[in-house]
């Protein structure tokens, strides 16, 4: 069930950016607008994006082999850093154009009512995006769809932005058009590095949140038969957590009876929906 609502999440946002995309590459070819043009290079990246979030999540969502004894959890992180690389790239792109353009004095002649209806057709649509990858971002805890997330709510700012540079512009304040362009493109660049940021802690086993270690904590202290917990380390593996948890039993017990505590511990901290394997050291206590 998990499986089929996050590949049906990046189909609708494939197919919602799809169409953002032909509506304002519409509009670019019906005005000079430099920020019509920026907006429509911004829908360029979010369907690309939106095309590397559909393989990734395919991937992460595969079952564990011979090769990834630990599944393929890696490959939503691994799509939001191409997809902030990406943005990067294409954010100092619009910013270096819009400059070049204000410097050598070329500035739009025409921009006309169907570029403004298409920023707000943007706004509308992102908006309604953000929220619904805000919920399956949290629903399936997915770095992948936090980042689509983050990327549509920033989207409704700069559609926003870029509808009232338009509209000043229509009004013959043609400069106006120009910065809000170098807006968008700086903004996308800021985009691209904090989903970046968020990606690459993921891949490098970045520790969880402390209330998190504090209820994988609680979660083995509630087994019978543990009398205390010693040191609990915990490390992001792609979405989901890995813990290594050494618990203090009373050393009179028997192997056997050793070994069915270790496994009662094991089992309440990956109980836990953030936690994918616990490992669990045992230590005597006199």
């Amino acid at each position: 069930m998990r499986k089929s609502a996050a590949m049906r999440a990046s189909l609708v946002g494939l197919g919602a950016n799809l169409a953002l995309l032909v509506i304002k590459a519409t509009a670019s070819g019906l005005s000079d607008s430099l920020t019509i043009f920026s907006e429509t290079f911004n829908s360029l990246s979010d369907f690309v994006a939106a095309i590397v979030i559909l393989l990734c999540v395919r991937w992460a969502w595969m079952q564990p082999d011979k090769n990834h004894p630990f599944g393929h959890r890696r490959a939503e992180p691994i799509a939001g850093l191409l997809v902030a690389i990406f943005t990067g790239i294409l954010g100092f792109e619009v910013s270096r154009t819009a400059v070049t353009d204000l410097c050598t004095g070329r500035l739009p002649e025409q921009i006309g009512p169907y570029p403004i209806a298409a920023l707000c057709v943007t706004a509308i649509a992102k908006t309604w995006m953000a929220a619904y990858f805000g919920r399956h971002g949290r629903a399936l805890n997915s770095p992948a769809f936090r980042a689509a997330q983050l990327d549509a709510r920033n989207d409704v700012l700069v559609s926003s932005l870029g509808l009232v540079a338009v509209v000043v512009a229509e009004f013959q304040l043609r400069m106006i058009d120009a910065l809000a362009a170098i807006g968008v493109g700086v903004y996308i660049l800021y985009s691209g590095w904090r989903i970046g940021m968020e990606n690459i802690d993921y891949l490098m086993g970045k520790a969880p949140d402390p209330k998190l270690m504090e209820k994988i904590r609680a979660a083995a202290a509630s087994v019978a038969g543990v009398r205390e917990i010693g040191d609990v380390l915990g490390h992001y593996v792609g979405t989901f957590v890995h813990v290594e948890l050494t618990a203090l039993v009373d050393g009179a017990l028997s192997t056997v009876e050793s070994h069915l505590v270790c496994e009662a511990t094991r089992e309440a901290v990956e109980a836990l929906p953030s936690v994918d394997r616990a490992f669990i050291h045992m230590e005597p206590m006199s």
